[in-house]
């Protein structure tokens, strides 16, 4: 059993429909994964999160493409040291892995040969792939992290607030922004839903606390909490050293940091970092209440959320404090407004977005994001 719940694909509804699907299969294996003819291609599938219906059109599409394709199933993986060593051998050799498999979280502390392009794809369910999310040309994600980037990467400090109390600040050193088509742990993701991580280590002020989830890295026994009414926590340097809210709720959260920084036998007080999401069609179902790793998987992409990577000082932490509905300011300029990513509306930007389709379609914001 990996960190996600597992889905009943015999029985899950599908809403889309196929066509819709093998758009959206085509979308990332053309625009993101940059298959062609003769390319190796190396899937890899986990089980209980891949439809199988879905992995056979991806396979079938990339095969339509000329591509030469090879597909592995395997479990999940519990952390960076259970990642098999055959498998790791046989990512290192293709031209391209496909990994519909959350052991793309975890290469990212698993260092290893091969220079292949290497893609995480969590939209592995029929009505993932083919969402208008998915469907979205890949390429729409791209410029809108290109966009942002050198405003980000210029600025000198930054500050979140959000509607329950949220007053973060800190100073930033600025780098040279990092490419626009890979993510901030150096794996491609589709689609490209999430800025650069920046360090919360300087950070002081509140943080409004209603969930703290499971990060990707590994299978945990500290499964998350979902808090019975917000907090409100006072972070100096990027700890948390006191809480405001109602004492059940106060009293939850500390517990729930003291027994998953014990279990990893990390600080569970530390907020190490955090970034926003960028997508605007980034959408789930899922409620926090359903599947607190599922949900968060999915919603995180949503300009509608920052998270904040939480117990541990080395990013991303063994946990994850989603933040709704901020406001982010980067060197005193607002970027987010109460969860909306401010760029899709500028007319210079959607010009250059027109390139892919009609503007109001590719940047239309969804508010469905499971709360």
């Amino acid at each position: 059993m990996g960190m996600i719940k597992e889905i009943d694909f015999r029985t899950a509804p599908r809403l889309c429909s196929e066509a819709q699907v093998r758009e959206g299969a085509r979308n990332l294996l053309v625009n993101c994964c940059e298959v062609k003819r003769g390319t190796e291609l190396m899937i890899v599938n986990e089980n209980g999160l891949v439809d199988p219906a879905v992995a056979r059109i991806i396979e079938d599409e990339a095969r339509a493409l000329g591509a030469r394709v090879h597909v592995l199933w395997a479990d999940a993986i519990e952390g960076p040291d259970a990642v098999p060593r055959t498998l790791l051998a046989a990512v290192a050799e293709a031209d391209v892995t496909l990994l519909n498999h959350l052991m793309a979280a975890v290469l990212r502390l698993v260092p290893f040969e091969g220079r292949g392009l290497k893609v995480m794809n969590p939209l592995t369910t029929w009505d993932q792939l083919g969402s208008e999310y998915a469907r979205i040309p890949f390429q729409v994600s791209a410029e809108i992290l290109k966009a942002l980037a050198p405003q980000l990467a210029a600025a000198g400090d930054y500050q979140v607030t959000c509607p329950l109390g949220t007053d973060l600040r800190a100073p930033l050193h600025p780098k040279p922004a990092a490419p626009a088509a890979v993510d901030s742990f150096t794996l491609r993701t589709f689609p490209l839903s999430v800025t650069a991580v920046y360090s919360c280590l300087e950070a002081s002020g509140r943080l409004a606390i209603r969930w703290v989830t499971p990060s990707t890295i590994r299978v945990m026994k500290a499964k998350g909490v979902i808090l019975p009414s917000p907090v409100l926590a006072t972070l100096e340097q990027g700890r948390m050293v006191d809480f405001d809210g109602e004492p059940a709720a106060v009293d939850a959260l500390r517990r729930y940091l003291d027994t998953a920084g014990a279990e990893i036998r990390k600080d569970g007080y530390i907020v190490n970092s955090w970034h926003m999401g960028t997508h605007p069609a980034c959408f789930t179902h899922l409620r926090p209440q359903d599947d607190l790793f599922g949900w968060i998987l999915h919603a995180h992409g949503n300009p509608r959320l920052a998270h904040f990577h939480a117990i541990g000082e080395a990013p991303p932490g063994e946990g994850s404090i989603p933040l709704l509905d901020p406001t982010v300011r980067f060197g005193g300029k607002t970027l987010w407004e109460h969860g909306r990513l401010l760029l899709a509306d500028d007319p210079a930007f959607r010009a250059r977005i027109a390139a892919y389709g009609d503007p109001a379609r590719l940047l239309r914001a969804e508010p469905n994001i499971g709360v």
